[in-house]
């Protein structure tokens, strides 16, 4: 009964995200060269995390489904720097409201979101239309990094629990 009622629950939840697209190990496309540059302006390219599994989550502050996955993002950026397994990137992909509505809106989010860390994403060489093969068009967009800086999994949109799913079957793939 209970397993049952988990399913329903996760199906109903998960269905307000768009579809989730998976990547066969061997088919997986290298997203190693994909850079972000951090709130204090750190630049970091994905593989400068090699060994690591990395969650990037593209936000906007305008997005509804965006604000109401970010204490999830932050809850499991907070245990990653604390395990030191996972690397949390979440990166804000606001033009109009760049820098400014960015610290605004975490100012008013202090409480819920302490210690946030965001990042804005590298352009060229380096940027999401290079390494991606195109722009983020729908937000939010998660992607999940494997350890060898391959992209593993994509989706867009937010279903609660649906970030925790996803990274379970990441690590708990057989290589």
């Amino acid at each position: 009964m209970f397993r049952a009622l988990l399913a329903l629950v996760l199906c109903i939840s998960f269905s307000k995200a768009g579809d989730t697209e998976h990547f066969p190990i061997g088919k997986r496309p290298d997203v190693s060269k994909l850079g972000f540059v951090d709130q204090n302006g750190k630049k970091v390219l994905v593989e400068d995390f090699k060994g690591k599994i990395i969650l990037v989550d593209f936000w906007t502050v305008w997005c509804g489904p965006c604000r109401r996955s970010l204490p999830e993002i932050h809850a499991l950026q907070k245990q990653g720097i604390e395990k030191g397994t996972l690397v949390v990137i979440p990166c804000n992909l606001d033009d109009e409201y760049w820098p400014r509505g960015v610290i605004q809106f975490l100012n008013k989010n202090k409480e819920s979101l302490p210690g946030f860390i965001y990042y804005r994403a590298q352009i060229g060489k380096n940027g999401i239309g290079t390494n991606l093969g195109g722009d983020i068009n729908s937000y939010p967009t998660t992607l999940l990094i494997d350890r060898t800086g391959k992209l593993a999994t994509k989706w867009s949109g937010y279903g609660e629990g649906l970030i925790l799913y996803e990274l379970n079957l990441l690590l708990n793939e057989k290589p």
